[in-house]
Formats: structure tokens, C-alpha cells, sequence
């Protein structure tokens, strides 16, 4: 049977970020199950992008008024709706309202901040209505449930998934002296520098460097990324390890990624909030050994040493006795990261979609 699935989500084809990732990793996956699926974004540009085969997805709309009605008008056109999925608590209302109207099942997917910045009744009264939830790491569930009432068995975990390039293989001395980093050894970090993600712990690196470099005189730190806090950040680390020390590259394309975390010698981002962390598991992936923060969603992507350490991301001192430490182990070991790989993402969402579509309908109009 044909599933048919309105999809709610803030961007996932044609767009940046792990979120918009996660949305088109999962939405590949249940289109593989035999599900059609309408994509309703409010950001992102699809326009000559390859859809798997059972997706389509609408021109953005970012106006909150403007996607509201869009989507009602687009949801009548669309019927019958089996499932409406909400990828993000921000539209979780919307999502609730629809479910409603179509007599649909409602699931709703969270990430992380997402649930931990907006705490309004109205969004809590929206994931209580959800049908089925998941999240992206067992940190996230935690904190869901410890917020909203829910029975533990409607929220299920759903990791992130990691695609087949990131991959062992040999660094490229091309690359290394095109972006002149010496002899090394290299830290790398991946992630937006925005001013609403401090957390990631860029700071802290940045404040380890002196002494690291003076046990490892080459030592750079290369930060990719780029975002609304970039001119301050190269200012503190300028600051606080000086002006050779950290090379900032700005926003790098995925395709280039796998290159530059064979490159490094450590992956290093101690961050105290990530819902999950998918670049913890794209440097593994390439066995590249990983130093995340003690919080949030980062023991499931850094969940024992074959991958890596997770730290406290207020402990100075033990950020830098952890990369010492790992800076003199071997590679990860692939197999490590083998539970993330796509085919096992897709299995475990084809499970969760039919034990979804195992539930009745919903009576139009019911809560």
C-alpha cells in the first residue's frame, strides 16, 4: 500500500545544514518504502535538484502567514493524506491543525534546540498531540520527556545517518599545501558560526591552542563553516592563540568534506548543546578520531573510544589533555561507524512509518 505523506519541514532539498540533511536522507528512505511524498518548505531552492523518485517538493515560502494558508490550500489539493510529518516544533501547531482537518496520523521529528529553546504551552500542547515522535539521539529524548507528557513508547530515537563518501582514504598533499598548513599536526572543526550556536565550543579549542602548540610546535586548529559570528570569533582567536594559529576556510561543500577530514589529525568540537552531531560522524566515517562536549545528543555519534572522547565544554584542562591523548592513537576502525550507514537508516525508518501506519486514522476534526 502507497503511503502518502504532506511533509512540513523548515528546508531539506536544495538547502545547507544537518537538518535539511536529515530531512532528505529521510525522505529518500521512506520514498524507498513506497511512500509518496509532498515537501512543503520554508527554505531552501529545489529548482534543478534530482528528487528521489516519490518525492516532490514546493517552492519555499518563509512568511509564517503566507505558509500557513499555502499549506492548507496545498494539503486540500493533495488528499487523501495518510501521515503529515512535522520536521521541525516550530511548525508543530500547523502540523496538528492539518492532521486534524485530514483525519491524518501526526508525526513529529525533533533535533534537538529545536525542543530546548521553545518552551511555549503551545508548541508543548502540539508535540503531546503527535501520534508518533522521534528524535535524533537518546540526550534529545531525555529532554523531551522530561519537558512534555508523552508516553516513552510514542517517542523513538531515529540517528542520523552517514552517506557512503565519507570514507577512509589517503590525505591529499594537494590539498594540504593549497590551503598552507604546514606540517601540522591538525585539529579540525565543522560547523556554522553563528551567534545563536556558541556552544559548539570554538572558544574552547581556541584557548587550548597555546599549550598544545607548545607540545606541538605545527599544530593548527582549521575551522570550516561560516555564519553571523565569524568576524568575532577570528577576533578571540586572535586573541586568545594569536594569528597563526587557526585558519578559518568559511562554508566548505559537502562533496569537498571528505578530503579535508582525511586531511586532519583530530576532529575537535566540545560543544554542550548538539542535538546529535553529524559531523562527528562524517570525520569518524573517514577515521578521523573525534573529541565532542558532555552534552546534549553527542554520546550516541561519540559513543565509545573506537570513535572518540566526549568532554566537559567548560574543562580547559581536559580538552587539552584529550587531544594529546588521541593525537598519538590510530584511526577509527569503520566498523565503528557501520550501525549509522544508510542502509541500516532506511531499515529502521521503513519500521517506524508502518508501525505508524498501524495505528487507526484519526477521526476528522479529533485532538
Amino acid at each position: 500500500m502507497t503511503v502518502r505523506i504532506l511533509a512540513l519541514v523548515g528546508d531539506a532539498f536544495g538547502a545547507r545544514g544537518g537538518i535539511a540533511r536529515y530531512n532528505r536522507d529521510l525522505f529518500t528512505a521512506l520514498a524507498s518504502a513506497d511512500a509518496k511524498i509532498l515537501v512543503l518548505p520554508r527554505l531552501g531552492d529545489a529548482s534543478g535538484v534530482a528528487l528521489p523518485a516519490g518525492v516532490r517538493q514546493r517552492p519555499a515560502i518563509f512568511g509564517k502567514l503566507h505558509f500557513s494558508l499555502a499549506s492548507l490550500w496545498t494539503v486540500w489539493r493533495f488528499r487523501p493524506v495518510d501521515v503529515v510529518f512535522c520536521g521541525h516544533v516550530f511548525m508543530a501547531p500547523l502540523a496538528v491543525l492539518l492532521a486534524r482537518l485530514l483525519g491524518a496520523r501526526y508525526w513529529l521529528q525533533a533535533h534537538g534546540t529545536d525542543i530546548w529553546n521553545d518552551r511555549r504551552d503551545v508548541v508543548r500542547r502540539a508535540i503531546e498531540a503527535a501520534d508518533q515522535v522521534t528524535t535524533v539521539s537518546r540526550g534529545t529524548r531525555r529532554r523531551l520527556l522530561g519537558w512534555v507528557d508523552l508516553a516513552p513508547e510514542r517517542v523513538r530515537v531515529l540517528p542520523n545517518t552517514v552517506d557512503e563518501r565519507f570514507a577512509p582514504g589517503p590525505a591529499s598533499p594537494a590539498l594540504r599545501e593549497r590551503l598552507k598548513l604546514g606540517r601540522g599536526p591538525i585539529l579540525l572543526t565543522v560547523g556554522r558560526l553563528a551567534a545563536s550556536e556558541r556552544y559548539k565550543g570554538h572558544e574552547l579549542v581556541f584557548a587550548a591552542l597555546p599549550a598544545l602548540r607548545a607540545r606541538f610546535p605545527g599544530l593548527v586548529h582549521v575551522v570550516a563553516g561560516e555564519g553571523d559570528d565569524r568576524a568575532r570569533l577570528e577576533a578571540r582567536a586572535a586573541e586568545l592563540a594569536g594569528d597563526t594559529a587557526v585558519h578559518f576556510l568559511g562554508y566548505v561543500p559537502d562533496e569537498e568534506l571528505p578530503d579535508l577530514y582525511r586531511l586532519a589529525d583530530l576532529f575537535v568540537m566540545p560543544s554542550a548543546e548538539e542535538g546529535f552531531g553529524i559531523v562527528y560522524l562524517e570525520a569518524a566515517a573517514c577515521g578521523l578520531r573525534v573529541i565532542g562536549g558532555a552534552g546534549g545528543g553527542g554520546g550516541d555519534a561519540v559513543p565509545d573510544a573506537r570513535v572518540g572522547e566526549l568532554v566537559d565544554p567548560a574543562d580547559l584542562a581536559g580538552l587539552v589533555e584529550a587531544v594529546m591523548r588521541l593525537l598519538g592513537q590510530d584511526r577509527v576502525d569503520p566498523a565503528a561507524i557501520e550501525p549509522y550507514r544508510r542502509s541500516h537508516f532506511a531499515a529502521a525508518a521503513g519500521l517506524l512509518l508502518a508501525r505508524l501506519m498501524a495505528q487507526p486514522r484519526r477521526m476528522r476534526g479529533a485532538a
